[in-house]
């Protein structure tokens, strides 16, 4: 019996594009939803917490693992079409948007009840298809 060694290599150009991308993408939806569109929303339904403090660093840092977290999925799945990447994005986002809202619920730290979850997850998963959306088209775009 022979065993494939064959390992599958991921195309690195395809994925920093990619998520690079979808970090941009994801700091400038949230920025707009979250400061803007729906900011009188969840300040009404979270916990007051003080964004004066706000650490930069971090908050793009956490960005940037976001965009690339899609992007890692999206190119190791091998998604071609942007629709594809959307969907793939939308559906991530949802339960990794859910673990997270809902732990943090569970301890009592951030959101006032369960709507301001599934609006925080929706709208999470929506910003994440679009991120996925633009991360495959920008590297069907470019070659690798």
């Amino acid at each position: 019996m022979v065993i494939s060694t064959k390992i599958n290599i991921m195309n690195t150009n395809k994925f920093i594009k990619g998520g690079i991308v979808a970090s941009i993408v994801s700091f400038i939806l949230a920025n707009l939803f979250y400061n803007f569109l729906f900011k009188t929303y969840f300040d009404a339904n979270i916990y007051p917490t003080d964004f004066s403090t706000i650490k930069w660093w971090a908050s793009i840092a956490s960005t940037l693992c976001w965009g690339f977290f899609i992007a890692y999925i999206l190119e190791k799945v091998k998604v071609s079409t942007v629709a594809s990447g959307a969907t793939l994005a939308f559906i991530i986002a949802l339960i990794v948007e859910a673990n997270f809202d809902l732990g943090f619920y569970a301890v009592g730290v951030i959101y006032k009840d369960v709507t301001v979850i599934v609006a925080d997850v929706i709208l999470t998963a929506t910003i994440a298809s679009i991120m996925g959306a633009a991360a495959i088209f920008v590297t069907n775009k470019t070659k690798a």
